[in-house]
């Protein structure tokens, strides 16, 4: 029912009172059908609004969802990439750390490939659509709560955990690399340092087998976290094919 016509039969609850010639039990009974007709108007009025809305937030929900799937698949094609890379600059610091321990240095392997030594590729991810449904208070309308609770604490801890991570490794990595090898170590003119001249040097020993180490370490935890977006990329397909 219109809002007219629940203004109209107001109206007409309002005359019934006022009028003077009807018994008292005359208008209560004409009062009592009038004041029926307005609640059961008001009821389905409100129904209607409450679906409305309930299929508004449906909609929103779904929409955030085929978003954020999108967004993790970028995060976590990126991964794979950067994995990769970090595995063939591990493979340069194992390559020349064999050759160290066995004497059989072969220099220009080491210097024309000592770019693995200063070569970054930082995780850093859009977390865009996420905080902006998050701002809004938008995250209620998400009602699998193992999957917002996955959601919540990848966008919140373990992306911003590897962000952080990977600028501790590259910071500290050039840091050790200026100090112990890129002020002391022989640059020619097609500018590649001679990075082999140094590596009886302890302190670029310990640069090869320490970040070397590392950077194992940081392809691991980068491979964990595209497993754990993908797992949340499934929940989230799960949750759109209901």
């Amino acid at each position: 029912m219109s809002e007219e016509k629940i203004i109209k039969h107001t109206q007409t609850a309002a005359h019934i009172l006022a009028d003077k010639e009807k018994t008292w039990r005359k208008k209560l009974m004409e009062l009592a059908e009038e004041v029926g007709i307005i609640i059961f108007a008001v009821s389905i009025t409100l129904a209607f609004h409450n679906w409305n809305d309930q299929r508004n937030e449906q909609k929103m929900e779904k929409n955030f969802l085929i978003g954020i799937k999108e967004d993790l698949n970028v995060e976590a094609k990126a991964l794979d990439y950067e994995i990769i890379r970090l595995n063939r600059m591990a493979r340069y610091y194992d390559t020349v750390w064999q050759q160290i321990i066995s004497n059989k240095v072969d220099t220009d392997y080491v210097n024309i490939h000592g770019n693995n030594l200063t070569n970054t590729d930082y995780f850093k991810f859009d977390n865009g659509r996420f905080e902006g449904f998050k701002s809004s208070g938008n995250l209620r309308l998400i009602e699998n709560q193992i999957l917002l609770k996955h959601l919540t604490y990848l966008y919140t801890t373990l992306m911003p955990a590897q962000e952080s991570f990977d600028e501790l490794f590259y910071q500290n990595r050039k840091a050790d690399y200026n100090n112990y090898i890129g002020i002391k170590a022989f640059t020619d003119s097609k500018r590649i340092t001679h990075v082999s001249q140094l590596l009886n040097d302890p302190a670029v020993r310990y640069q090869i087998t320490f970040y070397g180490n590392w950077m194992h370490e940081r392809a691991q935890q980068k491979k964990e976290l595209a497993g754990s977006i993908r797992s949340v990329i499934t929940e989230i397909e799960n949750e759109l094919s209901k």
